[in-house]
C-alpha cells in the first residue's frame, strides 16, 4: 500500500515517480507537489471535511513520525577535464564528472537573497548531523551528507518550500542524487517503515529512479506470541552456551585435528553465527529501549531511525544465514536412509570433478560476459557494465533474454552470440555436469558397503529410546531359531487344553508350574548342549533337541507370562553396552 501511495500514484499528466526522465528536474517537482504531497497531508481527505487531527496519516492507518526530508548529493563543478579541442571552443561552461565521495561538493550554492523558506537547503550538512549511512543506488554509492530540506507539519508551508526550491533551481547540473525519506509507524501490525525514493542524475543526463521500503519490528514483546518467542530465545541462548562449552572441550581434546572434520567446521561456524545473532538481538533491544522514546518525541524534524533499522536488518541477516547453515547439518543425520546416503556420498565423492567443471565453466562464462559487454554495452541497458552483463548471462541460462534487441544491434553478431552461448552452456557444459553426477551416482550405488553404513550405529544409539516388549512370544522365538512349525505344535499341544492353537494365560501358568516342579524336565547334558522336552503320552518317543544357548526359560513377566529371551537379544544388548562404553 505504501508503494502504491508514493511510487505508482500518478500526477495530472499521468506520470508516476518511475517515469521521471528529464535532467532539469521538472518531473521530479511534479511528483513531489502531486501524489507525494497529497499522501503526506491527506489532501484528498481534507476536501471531505476530515478533521486536522488526521494530518500526518497515510491511508488513515500509518502514522508519519516527525516530518519528511529531502537530501541532495552534489558533485563539484569542473571535477572532470575536457578534451582540449572542446575546451578551447567553450562547448560547455563547466564540467561535472560522475559522482564519487572524494569529488562531492560541500560548498554553499544558490542566491540566499531569494530564499525565504529554504535558507538551510543551500548549505552542506555533514554526516555527523544527518546520521545517515552510505547508500548504494543504481548508478553509484552516495555518502550520508548533503543539502537537506525538511518538510513541515503545515501543508501550505510545505508547498511554499517545494515551489521555492523549484523556482530557484535547487536541482541543477551539479545534482547527482535526490533522496526523499519518511518514517511511518502502523500500530495495527506493530511495524516501523522507512520509505526512501531516490532519483539519480548521472553525468550522462536524464534521471534514474529507485525505491526502498523497509519494514521492521522494533518493539519486540507485546502480545503473548511475542513472549513465547522470548522464551524460545532464552532456550536458544542456553543451547548455544552449551554448544560453545562442548566445542571448546572438543577443541582442547583434539587440537588441530578438530578442523580436519567438515561437520566440526560447520558446527563451529553455526556456533559463531548464533553468538553474533544473540549479540545483535541484545544490542537491538537496548538501543531501541534507549533511543525509541527520544525519536518518538520529535515532531518538527526528521527522526533518524538509521541505527535502529541497521541493527535489526543485520540481526535478521545473520539469523537467516545461521538457519540456512543449520539446515545443512541435517544431511549429517540423514545417512541412516539409503537414498539420502547415496545423495550425500555422491556429492562428496565428485567434489574434485565439480571443481574442475567450475573452472571450465567460469572460463567460458567470463569470456562471454566480456564479449557481450563489448558488443551490446553501448546499446542495451542490461549490458551496460561488466557486473550487469554477468546477471544478463545468468538470466539467459534461465531463458530470460531479448533476441530482437540483440538482433537489432547486429543482424549476424546478435543471434550468433546467443546461439553459440546456448550451445556451449546448455548442450555442452550442463550435460557435462549431469554426466559427472550420473557417473558418480552409479558408482556409489553399486557399492555394497553403503547398505549398512551408520544404520547399526544409529540403531544402537537410539535403542534405549524405543519401547520394547518385556516378554517375547515363545512361538516367534522358536521360529527365529530355525524350528519348523510341526516341532512347535508338538510342544504347544501338551499345554493347549482348549485346543485353540495358542497358550492362554492359564495354560502358560501350568507350563510355568511344570517347569518349577520338574514335570517339564530339562536334560542337563551341557557337553552336548542340548535339552529334551517331554511331550504328551502318545509322543513320548518323539523328542525335540533344543539348544540351551538358544532359549533360556528363567525369568517371568509381572503378568506371570513366560519370558523367553534369545541369544540374539543378549548379543544385541552386549553390543549396545560396548557401544556406550566406547
Amino acid at each position: 500500500m505504501l508503494r502504491e501511495a508514493f511510487v505508482t500514484s500518478k500526477t495530472n499528466d499521468g506520470n508516476t515517480f518511475n517515469d521521471i526522465a528529464r535532467s532539469n528536474g521538472e518531473d521530479f517537482w511534479k511528483i513531489l507537489q502531486g501524489p507525494i504531497y497529497s499522501r503526506l497531508y491527506n489532501i484528498d481527505n481534507t476536501e471531505l471535511n476530515i478533521s486536522k487531527t488526521d494530518y500526518g496519516y497515510i491511508y488513515n492507518e500509518n502514522k508519519i513520525l516527525g516530518v519528511a526530508r529531502l537530501r541532495q548529493v552534489r558533485i563539484k563543478p569542473n571535477s572532470c577535464k575536457l578534451h582540449k579541442e572542446f575546451a578551447k571552443r567553450n562547448f560547455t561552461q563547466k564540467c561535472y564528472a560522475e559522482y564519487t565521495i572524494d569529488k562531492e561538493d560541500q560548498d554553499s550554492f544558490g542566491n540566499n537573497s531569494l530564499n525565504i523558506f529554504t535558507s538551510d537547503a543551500w548549505n552542506y550538512t555533514s554526516v555527523k548531523q544527518t546520521k545517515t549511512s552510505v547508500y548504494t543506488g543504481v548508478v553509484s554509492e552516495y555518502g550520508g551528507g548533503g543539502y537537506v530540506q525538511l518538510f513541515t507539519r503545515n501543508a501550505n508551508t510545505t508547498m511554499e518550500i517545494l515551489r521555492e526550491l523549484e523556482r530557484n533551481s535547487w536541482i541543477n547540473r551539479g545534482t547527482r542524487a535526490i533522496f526523499f525519506d519518511v518514517i511511518v509507524y502502523n500500530p495495527n501490525i506493530n511495524l516501523f517503515c522507512h520509505i526512501r525514493l531516490l532519483a539519480e542524475y548521472p553525468s550522462s543526463g536524464g534521471a534514474i529512479t529507485s525505491t526502498s521500503i523497509q519494514a521492521v519490528k522494533l518493539i519486540r514483546y507485546i502480545s503473548s506470541i511475542d513472549y513465547l518467542t522470548f522464551v524460545c530465545e532464552i532456550i536458544f541462548t542456553l543451547i548455544v552456551i552449551l554448544q560453545i562449552i562442548e566445542c571448546v572441550i572438543e577443541i582442547f581434546d583434539k587440537k588441530y585435528l578438530f578442523l580436519f572434520n567438515l561437520w566440526n567446521l560447520i558446527n563451529l561456524i553455526t556456533i559463531i553465527l548464533s553468538f553474533i545473532c544473540i549479540l545483535y538481538e541484545i544490542l537491538n533491544h537496548f538501543s531501541t529501549t534507549k533511543h525509541l522514546s527520544e525519536l518518538l518525541k520529535i515532531e518538527n524534524n526528521y527522526p533518524n531511525f538509521n541505527e535502529l533499522f541497521n541493527l535489526k536488518i543485520n540481526s535478521d541477516f545473520y539469523l537467516g544465514l545461521t538457519l540456512a547453515i543449520t539446515w545443512v547439518k541435517i544431511f549429517k543425520y540423514l545417512n541412516i536412509n539409503k537414498t539420502m546416503l547415496l545423495l550425500n556420498k555422491t556429492i562428496s565423492s565428485c567434489l574434485n570433478e565439480i571443481f574442475a567443471f567450475t573452472s571450465i565453466f567460469l572460463i567460458i562464462f567470463l569470456a562471454y560476459t566480456q564479449l557481450g559487454w563489448i558488443l551490446f554495452g553501448r546499446y542495451l541497458t542490461e549490458w551496460r557494465s561488466f557486473r550487469t552483463s554477468i546477471f544478463a548471462l545468468f538470466r539467459m541460462i534461465l531463458g530470460d533474454f531479448n533476441l530482437y534487441a540483440m538482433r537489432n544491434v547486429g543482424q549476424i553478431i546478435g543471434p550468433l552470440f546467443l546461439f553459440s552461448y546456448i550451445y556451449f552452456v546448455y548442450f555442452v557444459l550442463l550435460n557435462m555436469f549431469l554426466a559427472i553426477i550420473n557417473e558418480t551416482y552409479s558408482r556409489i550405488e553399486s557399492d555394497t558397503t553403503l547398505k549398512t553404513y551408520k544404520i547399526k550405529k544409529f540403531s544402537m544409539n537410539f535403542y534405549q529410546l524405543i519401547p520394547r516388549k518385556k516378554s517375547i512370544d515363545y512361538e516367534t522365538n522358536l521360529k527365529t531359531r530355525g524350528y519348523t512349525d510341526d516341532d512347535i505344535k508338538k510342544i504347544i499341544n501338551k499345554y493347549d487344553k482348549n485346543k485353540d492353537g495358542n497358550l492362554d494365560e492359564e495354560e502358560q501358568k501350568i507350563m510355568k508350574h511344570d517347569l518349577e516342579t520338574g514335570q517339564l524336565k530339562l536334560n542337563q547334558n551341557y557337553e552336548q548342549q542340548s535339552t529334551r522336552l517331554l511331550l504328551d503320552d502318545d509322543d513320548d518317543d518323539e523328542l525335540i533337541k533344543l539348544d540351551m544357548s538358544s532359549i533360556v526359560a528363567s525369568n517371568f513377566c509381572e503378568n506371570n507370562l513366560i519370558e523367553l529371551r534369545l541369544d540374539q537379544d543378549m548379543e544385541y544388548d552386549n553390543d549396545i553396552a560396548n557401544e556406550i562404553k566406547n
